[in-house]
């Protein structure tokens, strides 16, 4: 069976057997699961033990801390602990998959911003320019942007069992202060504003959407 079906096994099962409660501590368990060392497939391997485990415990009449105890994070720490780590290669293709997906968003982020200006230029009688420049500074942002972005959905895996979420709420704000404050100050100090290079409009949109579908494409192996 493909990760893909178990999935959706997975959530087929939850959805219909599942109490409201259960559903939402599940939830968790599957968030905690997401940023664990396991591969796509064990993880939904270990998540279709639980569900047997608690649905088999709801015909004996029991509760769902019955069945995996009251402390859930300690007994997926213990689960976790006796798999087999995803390997290099699925964690590469992991960080791949990631950039790419990040890139197109962001390239096609950039290339919608130029074509509004480029609009704008239109109806006050402005030079239309059909290169979009790309600057140092931006490419950086680039990859600053996505080592953040990957940094903050780490962190709100890892306090998935967290009941107060200060700690997230703190870290998170940590890292967009820090982030806002580099590049503002990077902007007014004019570093790293000069172009890189320059890219057509069309082209530009066609590598977000190719990018896109590459990572799609990938996700779903």
């Amino acid at each position: 069976m493909k990760v893909e079906e178990l999935r959706k096994r997975n959530n087929r099962l939850e959805e219909e057997k599942l109490s409201e409660s259960e559903n939402s501590d599940m939830t968790k368990i599957v968030v905690y699961l997401r940023g664990s060392r396991l591969s796509d497939m064990d993880q939904e391997l270990v998540r279709q033990d639980i569900l047997d485990i608690i649905l088999a415990a709801k015909e004996r009449g029991e509760e769902m801390s019955q069945a995996i105890g009251l402390d859930y994070k300690s007994f997926c720490d213990e689960v976790i602990a006796e798999m087999k780590p995803k390997g290099v290669e699925e964690r590469v293709e992991e960080t791949f998959i990631t950039v790419l997906m990040s890139a197109s968003v962001l390239l096609m982020i950039k290339m919608i911003f130029f074509t509004v200006e480029m609009i704008r230029s239109v109806f006050v009688n402005e030079p239309v320019h059909w290169n979009v420049p790309v600057s140092y500074l931006e490419l950086f942002f680039v990859i600053a942007g996505i080592a953040a972005a990957w940094g903050v959905v780490k962190i709100i895996l890892n306090d998935a069992f967290d009941e107060n979420d200060r700690r997230t709420k703190i870290l998170i704000s940590m890292i967009f202060a820090a982030f806002i404050a580099f590049f503002t100050l990077m902007y007014g100090f004019h570093i790293g504003t000069g172009v890189l290079f320059e890219i057509n409009l069309i082209a530009g949109y066609t590598v977000a959407i190719v990018l896109y579908l590459i990572s799609k494409r990938c996700s779903r192996k």
